[in-house]
């Protein structure tokens, strides 16, 4: 195992216009919050030491109840077709243990249970179960989809799973989101995401809203699935709008028990299936039948009081190319705006209630042999006032903000000037702009992180992330994270034992061949703790027999982003297995994505990652609203 390894990232230099401004914690909470500035006086957490038991428990926050459940999680697209080679697997991370190396003695375990329907609302399996199984912690598990409704079966339909711990302490699901994943494979092409929670609070008859921004039609070709997995009906509206929150198409929807609806973006119309799609050889002369989406939109779905929810994807295929990414919405309680206050300060400044984060800021940056790109999808969903606010900067490597909206820096010509006051975005209801990063004067070469402040408070999956590569003419999406108020709840529960960081990413895997890698992965930390500490971080590697590996990263300075080829972390080989990465920092609170490239396919995806506790506090085993 190598010991520390210099990130990938580079330094900026100045460009003109441009002033490099050193981020220390006082200018942080300008630039972000002023709510933030009461986070500085949360206790910090003190790391628990390894027992020999390797589970160790910090008496840290308030005593969990000693209560196991199942709890739910939903993948509303899974395909099997073997005619035109679109396979789906399975990936189950089982990563529920107590204290801060549970999963090292085999005494935490996960309980899952697949349940598997078509698009008709048919269930496949014994009794309507796929497969039953229990996983020890941290032993990543792939299930082929074939392998459970047959190899010559072709269907496309929904994923049910429930999720039950079986640790040496009672307890619920520490995190919904990293639970179980869905991956997606044919010949050119990959995508792999997350199955999304649904609590038990959330599992009533109850009118639901969520919905995400779309990229350009002229761009790529987009499927939205629907997927009930109730036994009640879910009823209700899908609405397209343009950037400008102009309503293109509406289409109701009435979706019978455990049953699925597919709808071709491009069209405005619902379809029986993917095939046409994804058809052998390239196609040319499609144009889309909806007009006013060129430039991309917003996606609405809300299901009628006293029907049932459902969940969502949606499928994003590059335009005359096979190649496919995978992105989902999440699900929020309907509501009518407030009516927008003041969000400036007396200086004209932003006061923002929350900053969401992503790692992924490239600008022609070449890592492993592929130069990246990235482009920001924003969107405002329906937000709380009438307005969504978004002032967004950037990091380099060192903490440094590189660039900043506002204070004399041109608008970027992907976001419409109407869409721009006192200097930062302003988004009414259901509207949506791109952030081309290629055009905010940043060094070629540049990586890094974006800060995004915004008034009210919003949805992280509302802002995307597209990442293309361009050696390969492949692109991938995935979204922000949460903001520091969020990882702060997420430090307090018991079972955490003390880590400021416990981060998990899955779909990973390092391979090579003819002493050539075919596999690899970019692991991408953002420091996004306001007290300005360094971070030393650890990176926990895992396959299907546990703990592989470990390796210090090294140096992650205050505000700083960085980035790491998992090949040149690793001085020796590992066996070509999937793998799940697990980064942990005992006082620093660092978040991490993932970005999995596939040099047969010639393709990318990505992970935005999760923390091992994102919703312990929240979707807990009581079911009250």
């Amino acid at each position: 195992m190598r010991g520390a390894v210099l990130p990938l990232s580079s330094c900026f230099v100045n460009s003109p216009g441009n002033a490099v401004t050193r981020l220390n914690r006082r200018n942080f909470l300008a630039l972000s919050s002023s709510s933030l500035i009461s986070l500085a006086t949360i206790k910090s957490l003190r790391s628990a030491s390894p027992s020999s038991r390797g589970a160790s428990i910090q008496s840290y926050g308030p005593v969990p109840k000693a209560q196991s459940c199942w709890l739910d999680v939903c993948a509303p697209f899974v395909i099997q077709d073997p005619e035109i080679g679109f396979h789906s697997e399975i990936v189950l991370t089982s990563d529920n243990f107590i204290g801060a190396h549970g999963y090292s003695d085999g005494s935490d375990e996960t309980e899952y249970e697949i349940y598997l329907y078509d698009s008709e609302g048919r269930a496949f399996g014994e009794g309507g179960v796929a497969k039953h199984l229990v996983i020890p912690a941290m032993q990543t598990t792939v299930l082929s989809v074939a392998d459970l409704v047959g190899q010559n079966t072709s269907f496309w339909g929904g994923l049910r799973i429930r999720v039950r711990p079986k640790t040496r302490i009672p307890t619920h699901a520490s995190d919904l989101f990293s639970s179980a994943f869905v991956r997606w494979k044919t010949i050119d092409s990959f995508a792999n995401v997350h199955a999304n929670p649904d609590p038990l609070q959330w599992q009533r008859a109850e009118s639901f809203f969520y919905s995400m921004p779309f990229p350009p039609l002229r761009d790529y070709e987009c499927l939205y699935s629907l997927f009930n997995p109730y036994a009640e009906r879910s009823r209700g509206t899908l609405t397209l709008y343009d950037q400008h929150g102009v309503k293109l198409r509406e289409q109701p929807y009435d979706l019978s028990a455990h049953s699925s609806l597919l709808l071709d973006l491009s069209k405005g119309e619902y379809i029986s299936g993917v095939r046409e799609k994804f058809s052998k050889g390239p196609r040319s002369g499609i144009k889309p039948n909806l007009r006013g989406a060129d430039h991309g939109g917003t996606i609405a779905i809300t299901n009628e009081k006293g029907f049932v929810k459902n969940f969502g994807y949606l499928l994003i295929k590059q335009a005359q190319s096979a190649r496919f990414s995978v992105e989902h919405p999440i699900h929020q309680q309907s509501y009518n705006p407030l009516p927008s206050g003041v969000p400036f300060d007396s200086e004209g400044r932003l006061k923002a209630k929350n900053v969401l984060y992503t790692p992924l800021v490239f600008n022609s940056k070449k890592i492993g042999g592929i130069t990246l790109e990235s482009l920001f999808h924003l969107s405002s969903g329906a937000p709380m006032e009438e307005f969504l606010w978004l002032s967004p900067f950037i990091t380099d490597s060192n903490g440094a903000v590189v660039w900043q909206m506002g204070k004399g820096t041109p608008v970027p010509k992907s976001i419409s000037e109407k869409q721009i006051e006192h200097d930062v975005i302003k988004l009414g209801g259901q509207q949506s702009c791109i952030l081309n990063v290629r055009e905010l004067n940043l060094v070629k070469g540049f990586s890094g992180g974006l800060s995004l402040a915004i008034s009210p408070l919003s949805n992280h999956t509302l802002m995307k992330v597209e990442l293309r590569a361009n050696e390969w003419n492949s692109a991938a999406f995935t979204h922000f994270r949460p903001g520091l108020a969020s990882a702060r709840a997420y430090q307090k529960p018991l079972h955490r034992a003390g880590l400021a960081t416990d981060y998990i990413g899955s779909g990973a895997r390092l391979e090579s061949r003819d002493r050539k890698v075919v596999r690899d992965e970019i692991i991408a930390v953002i420091n996004i703790d306001e007290k300005n500490l360094t971070g030393k971080p650890m990176l926990e590697i895992f396959s299907s027999g546990g703990l592989l590996t470990k390796v210090l990263l090294g140096e992650v300075p205050g505000f700083s982003c960085r980035h790491y080829l998992l090949s040149d972390l690793l001085s020796g080989k590992i066996p070509p297995n999937d793998l799940s990465l697990r980064l942990v920092d005992e006082s620093v609170t660092l978040l991490m994505s993932v970005i999995h490239l596939d040099y047969g396919r010639r393709h990318i995806a990505a992970d935005h990652g999760s923390d091992r506790f994102s919703t312990f506090n929240e979707f807990t085993c009581n079911s009250s609203a």
